[in-house]
């Protein structure tokens, strides 16, 4: 995530404000030609930071406001450059890179407060491949892993951060962010899906996508030295986003429940890389995303744990 700003676990309760939809948090109105603006940030209700998969798929959702329906995301790379808060407006200005007819390219430049916050190149595609490319093609297998409600020893639980009482998903974890105090090798595997279950159109569920590949992501890097990141302990001074990338394979429906498989092959010199695919429930590699991830802690922190549990 975007953010440190702690998260609240909390029981259900009637009283807790009604949480907006994700087509609400994707939702953008258009300033003028190819300027779109969001005023419906989420972030962690305990502090001010405005989640960054949401900044992610508002960004592509703005690209698309500028492209035929006839396309599809193929990739995005998007760049935080300074932290974005709730109590004010994100403005998204695109522009045209590339207009050819297959292949076609748009930037997307995001301003709070007149400020540059974030840029993004969106990739795009018609997808028209003759139909002799479909004897040639492979991908990995979707890992061995028991899916939620499968059977009574299942490992999973659904996430309290998740809905009903805080971001509009719902995400299935086998180690919640208390559990995480005790180091582990730097990998997790969760389920996700929208809890409305509907099924929407290609550009938008890739939107979703987006919203979605920034869950639960930054705190695999810190896993082998026993760190929980919600609430962030005094001694994990940073863990932001500072680079992140989706490459769009095939339509991924998020109404029914995907498996992401995230792992941290690296960090070093306050730099960790994530790298994640995510698998629909039938077994498609349907998606790859790569982040960098800046990261501080206190030496104390690391003292008596030299050897991080890999």
């Amino acid at each position: 995530m975007h953010s440190l700003a702690p998260s609240l676990f909390l029981p259900f309760n009637a009283d807790v404000p009604a949480m907006p939809t994700i087509d609400e948090l994707l939702a953008l109105e258009q300033m003028g030609e190819h300027t779109f603006v969001s005023g419906n940030l989420w972030g962690s209700p305990a502090g001010s930071k405005v989640f960054g998969g949401q900044l992610a798929g508002l960004s592509l959702a703005a690209a698309f406001k500028t492209v035929d329906s006839s396309y599809v995301a193929r990739s995005m790379h998007v760049q935080f450059i300074k932290a974005v808060v709730k109590d004010a407006p994100v403005v998204f200005k695109v522009a045209v890179v590339t207009a050819g007819t297959r292949f076609i390219s748009r930037t997307v430049h995001a301003f709070q407060k007149q400020a540059l916050v974030m840029q993004t190149v969106c990739n795009f595609l018609v997808e028209q491949a003759p139909d002799y490319q479909a004897a040639y093609q492979y991908q990995k297998p979707m890992p061995s892993v028991a899916a939620p409600g499968a059977s009574a020893d299942c490992p999973y639980l659904l996430d309290p951060q998740g809905f009903p009482h805080e971001f509009p998903a719902k995400i299935w974890v086998t180690e919640m962010d208390s559990d995480l105090t005790t180091p582990g090798p730097p990998r997790q595997r969760i389920w996700l899906e929208s809890p409305d279950g509907l099924r929407r159109t290609a550009q938008f569920e890739q939107c979703v996508v987006a919203a979605y590949s920034d869950v639960h992501f930054l705190r695999v890097i810190v896993r082998p030295f026993g760190i929980r990141v919600m609430p962030p302990p005094e001694k994990l001074r940073k863990l932001v986003s500072i680079d992140h990338h989706i490459w769009f394979h095939q339509q991924a429906d998020l109404g029914k429940r995907v498996l992401v498989d995230t792992w941290c092959p690296r960090l070093g010199n306050g730099r960790g890389i994530l790298q994640s695919e995510m698998f629909t429930h039938d077994g498609r590699l349907a998606v790859t995303i790569v982040q960098e991830g800046r990261i501080e802690i206190m030496p104390a922190a690391l003292s008596g744990r030299l050897q991080p549990k890999l």
